[in-house]
């Protein structure tokens, strides 16, 4: 029987709600995508966000099929439709999407040819776009409804990199008039600005509030312009490492650095930025100060444990434009910049350019003095710790050289992760001893490694970090070194757990950026690490058939042994796990 509470009565009962009314003009439908992409900014991520998003998406349409002139409401379709390509791991889905926005910003360019925000934003969409094709063709036996063009301004003829290329150089463009109109815009009003106060005279001067109004507007402004910079500096930095020859490669990555130069000026002009913000960007002092030289690490390895959060982001009560945020963006993309550089002189050369390591480092030490807890520098620190040591202990094998010496006598040409490496010997006139390397390489492991943890205590279930956890100890139980060799059990056990962590933290497809092809990849790596520990013969079936049952295929493996297998899964290993296949697993 159904319980009422005490003194409930017919009128306390509440009314159902109403339906709000469904919108019928142009001006509703855009409220009501206005209200919901809202909901979908406050929720951020997730599958309501994405509804939200999707519904608001289904407003702008409604409003653009009642006007299809309007710049705005093409611009708000737009960018909604760039949102949620975050919100899938299909590339298909990507490109489709990515598409459809741009095409939407094409539109929108038409009837307002100067719109900054329009030329930022399709700026963008074609960067990602750019990205996405490198590696992902678009599938031509799609849907027919699937619109997969540009519009008038196609990129469909050439191969995938010609192709991204060649978005990227119409993106800088794009960058470059937004830049110019944002600059005009910002110094007339600091302009404007000067010329009030000069008119007002000593004896009327401005109230305190509408000083501190003038200079957040002026923030703003500063603080989207900046934005446009990086972005520019970004799709140099893409198209750098993407063209054929080495000279143009340097010029494009000449031209990003410009753009975080002048970024920089404009971060650290005093007009722009209120008082309590005068911070020097070149300096980068703040709290929570990083040495920029890494202290030595101990031989001893700690086990695994399981990763539980210790750290709570204090929020920002305000909406203004930071400066010290936008002097952190500002030297995270040049660390990428000289990271990407890095990758493609050793492409060009064969060499570690140690000196572009060390600059990159710098920049995100930088960062990590206001942010000591901010995860996406963390893990870029890892990353580039990391292949800087992988970088050296292949030169211990002999396979590459470093920049300003002799290209080293060698044996062999086996990389960094054969379970039988054989280091090769110095030529007579090497400068540094092997032990020394030996003992650097451990350091730049050990400090990539602190970085991950790091990480891991803001974001205990992030299922990339764990696995880069256990990736970053499967590479250490390889080197060759006295204390390599004495810690390998330890490393093995630990690189076993975090693959396992990393595979509870996404086996139920609940993680969020985690597609198939990541858990996949986490399941083989689990699978490689237990083999390599004596023992653990039926748990490496186990995982490999837990691999099979996710989807994983013969036909996967074979490709892996043609040379797509990645930096951690080994050749010996992938013979084995098809030799697994063949006989019925």
């Amino acid at each position: 029987m159904k319980k009422f509470g005490k003194g409930s009565s017919s009128k306390d009962k509440k009314k159902a709600p109403k339906e709000a009314p469904v919108p019928q003009t142009w001006e509703e439908y855009m409220e009501e995508g206005v209200l919901l992409e809202e909901k979908g900014e406050r929720y951020g991520t997730g599958d309501k966000a994405r509804r939200f998003y999707e519904k608001a998406g289904d407003m702008y349409n409604k409003a653009c099929q009642l006007n299809p002139e309007d710049s705005d409401c093409l611009y708000n379709f737009g960018r909604v439709l760039y949102i949620l390509v975050d919100f899938t791991h299909s590339p298909c889905q990507k490109l489709s999407l990515l598409n459809a926005s741009i095409e939407r910003f094409r539109s929108a360019l038409i009837y307002d040819s100067e719109n900054p925000d329009t030329l930022f934003n399709l700026g963008q969409a074609l960067t990602t776009h750019a990205d996405v094709i490198q590696d992902h063709e678009e599938d031509e036996d799609e849907d027919e409804d699937e619109d997969h063009s540009h519009g008038d301004h196609d990129h469909d003829h050439g191969n995938p990199e010609e192709r991204a290329a060649e978005e990227l150089q119409e993106a800088i463009s794009l960058f470059e008039t937004c830049y110019s109109i944002q600059q005009r815009d910002l110094y007339g009003a600091v302009q404007e600005t000067r010329a009030t106060t000069d008119a007002e005279g000593e004896d009327e001067k401005k109230s305190k509030e509408l000083v501190e109004q003038e200079l957040q507007e002026l923030s703003s402004s500063a603080g989207t312009l900046i934005d446009t910079l990086i972005s520019a500096s970004q799709a140099l930095t893409s198209l750098a490492f993407l063209v054929d020859t080495r000279e143009r490669s340097q010029e494009y990555y000449s031209d990003a650095a410009e753009k975080l130069e002048i970024a920089l000026g404009v971060a650290n002009d005093r007009a722009l930025w209120p008082a309590s913000e005068e911070e020097s960007a070149s300096s980068g002092k703040g709290k929570g100060r990083q040495d920029d030289s890494e202290p030595l690490e101990s031989d001893e390895i700690l086990p695994a444990t399981k990763p539980v959060s210790t750290f709570r982001e204090a929020e920002s009560q305000s909406d203004a434009v930071s400066q010290k945020e936008k002097i952190c963006e500002i030297h995270h993309q040049y660390s990428n910049l000289l990271s990407s550089q890095t990758d493609r002189n050793f492409q060009d050369t064969g060499k570690i350019s140690e000196g572009l390591y060390e600059k990159s480092l710098k920049h995100l030490n930088v960062v990590l003095r206001y942010h000591p807890r901010q995860v996406e520098a963390l893990c870029d620190k890892g990353d580039l710790l990391g292949s800087w040591a992988q970088g050296l202990a292949t030169f211990e094998q002999g396979t590459i050289s470093l920049d300003g010496t002799g290209q080293w006598d060698s044996k062999s040409v086996l990389t960094l992760g054969t379970s039988d490496v054989v280091a090769a010997e110095p030529a007579a006139d090497a400068k540094e001893g092997k032990t020394d390397r030996a003992s650097r390489i451990w350091q730049l492991f050990a400090s990539a490694t602190r970085a991950f943890l790091s990480a891991l205590e803001v974001e205990p279930q992030n299922t990339s970090i764990l696995e880069k956890l256990g990736d970053i100890h499967w590479s250490r139980s390889l080197l060759t070194s006295a204390v390599a060799l004495k810690n390998r059990s330890m490393l093995l056990n630990n690189a076993s757990v975090y693959y396992r962590f990393a595979w509870e933290s996404c086996r139920d497809e609940a993680a969020e950026n985690v597609d198939e092809e990541q858990r996949m990849e986490v399941l083989l790596s689990w699978a490689q690490t237990l083999r390599a520990i004596p023992g653990k013969e039926e748990e490496v079936v186990r995982v490999l058939k837990q691999w099979k049952r996710l989807g994983g295929e013969k036909e996967v493996l074979a490709e892996m042994l043609e040379g797509n297998s990645g930096d951690i899964l080994q050749e010996d290993f992938i013979e084995f796990a098809l030799n697994q296949f063949t006989k019925g697993l």
